[in-house]
């Protein structure tokens, strides 16, 4: 049937397979089918003081100083870790018409783009803001994709803001 020479390539091959499984187990925790579900969690952390920041936060319009601390602790905030050592910055924001606190964040890391729904507790702005994760989207082919949590806040009017580069500040687009 077999002749030696075909039993010990074969014996071989096995070997091969059976290291190369346990070596891929040992260096990730998953199989790479087993994609992982990120937890949305409620996260607390203290604003820095910006220290070349031109005008007091005082005099600063309430969602321009949330937009600031959130653009900041995005990394801290996302529920997932940006990929290929990319590291995570915000594209736009999107309030909730008549809202100060509750508002669509859509971030990337040059790779691939996320987007939470967030409610900032405000009780101690500007010295220390605390967000909520209440839900956490993936872009889909038309839309995003809810992941986690939920997306209460769906069908609202949005009020657009996007960074401007000549300003160096988020401007309201619409």
């Amino acid at each position: 049937m077999f002749t030696k020479k075909q039993y010990s390539i074969l014996i071989l091959l096995v070997v091969i397979l059976i290291g190369g499984v346990f070596l891929f187990r040992e260096r990730f925790d998953k199989w790479p089918w087993q994609g992982a579900s990120p937890t949305a969690s409620p996260i607390v952390t203290s604003t820095p003081t910006p220290s070349n920041s031109s005008a007091s936060p005082e005099a600063k319009e309430p969602r321009e100083v949330v937009m600031e601390d959130a653009a900041v602790k995005i990394a801290q905030i996302s529920p997932v870790e940006p990929v290929l050592g990319g590291k995570w910055y915000v594209n736009r924001f999107w309030f909730i018409d008549g809202s100060y606190s509750s508002f669509y964040v859509e971030y990337e890391d040059g790779h691939i783009m996320r987007r939470v729904l967030l409610t900032a507790d405000t009780s101690q702005a500007p010295a220390n803001i605390a967000y909520h994760v209440d839900a956490y989207f993936e872009p889909g082919d038309s839309d995003w994709i809810l992941k986690t949590g939920k997306d209460q806040k769906s069908g609202l009017s949005l009020i657009l803001y996007e960074y401007d580069q000549n300003l160096k500040r988020w401007t309201k687009r619409n």
